[in-house]
């Protein structure tokens, strides 16, 4: 029996010549190769978004010089308007995950300029605000008044929902992390409480009926300004945390959402922080797909 030859539109289609393939080896590898040049390209979508991956993951094992030339290329994607818009929100994110691996506080210092120019843009405003959390680990202490101020800028305003969560989230972090900073720079924790603790306190019902705040940026808000006193009384100052503390008593009379009553009430009940020791260990944040 003869068998018939199948029709060309099934026909398997001819191996490539040893040339070919090379080509499409070539081809393949580009990227993995020189993902900044591929992320600075005229490329696809989905090879950018692979650059920035493929970015982010070889900074930690890299000379000092190639991480700040990574991170610059990060942030020059996270400021272009010519970048695909998934493409720059992928960058604004991962640009902060990045800048704490980065030893060269040159380029980090840059990498911030860019997440809080973002910072003005509604479209790229959420994706800038995930990425400074991360950035604020390491970031050098020239930088720390800009990070908190910009963040106090956009939360005096009208940011409301995941926004504002995620500039609380942010902030958070850069106080949470800075167990010396009342006494390395006073004026930035006077203006955290000027600026974010004096209207709470003030007005702890118009807090909880403001609707900007969902229940979990209360909890955030709440967390920093408590975290902020505790450092100071661990460096011997209790007046913050007396004064948080009766801030607290007033915000249980009046806060309903149950999640935030048992974060308030464990505030309430923390026994008082050790006395401050310097620190001597560094830990990089997680990385984008950690919780």
């Amino acid at each position: 029996m003869i068998v018939p030859v199948p029709p060309a539109a099934l026909a398997p289609a001819p191996a490539p010549s040893l040339e070919a393939a090379f080509v499409l080896a070539r081809a393949a590898a580009a990227p993995a190769a020189n993902p900044a040049a591929v992320l600075g390209g005229s490329g696809s979508v989905d090879g950018k978004l692979a650059a920035i991956d493929a970015l982010h993951s070889r900074i930690p094992t890299q000379p000092k010089a190639k991480q700040a030339a990574a991170l610059d290329a990060l942030a020059a994607a996270a400021a272009s308007d010519g970048q695909p818009p998934e493409v720059r929100a992928k960058a604004l994110t991962y640009l902060g995950y990045a800048m704490p691996q980065v030893g060269d506080d040159a380029s980090r210092s840059r990498g911030l300029k860019v997440l809080l120019a973002a910072l003005k843009s509604p479209v790229y405003r959420v994706y800038a605000l995930r990425g400074l959390g991360p950035a604020c680990h390491e970031l050098p202490a020239a930088d720390e008044a800009a990070f908190q101020g910009a963040l106090l800028d956009l939360l005096d305003g009208p940011v409301s929902g995941e926004e504002r969560q995620t500039a609380l989230v942010a902030l958070f972090s850069f106080v949470s992390t800075r167990d010396d900073l009342a006494k390395r720079e006073p004026a930035l924790v006077a203006q955290l409480d000027a600026r974010l603790l004096g209207p709470l306190d003030a007005a702890p019902a118009l807090f909880v009926s403001d609707s900007r705040y969902t229940p979990g940026a209360r909890e955030l808000a709440i967390a920093t300004v408590w975290s902020s006193a505790r450092h100071r009384q661990a460096l011997g100052d209790p007046a913050a945390s007396i004064r948080v503390g009766a801030f607290l008593a007033l915000l249980s009379a009046v806060e309903r959402d149950p999640q935030v009553l048992g974060w308030i009430a464990t505030y309430r009940a923390a026994a008082p922080p050790a006395p401050f020791r310097a620190s001597t260990t560094k830990r990089a944040p997680d990385g984008p797909d950690e919780p």
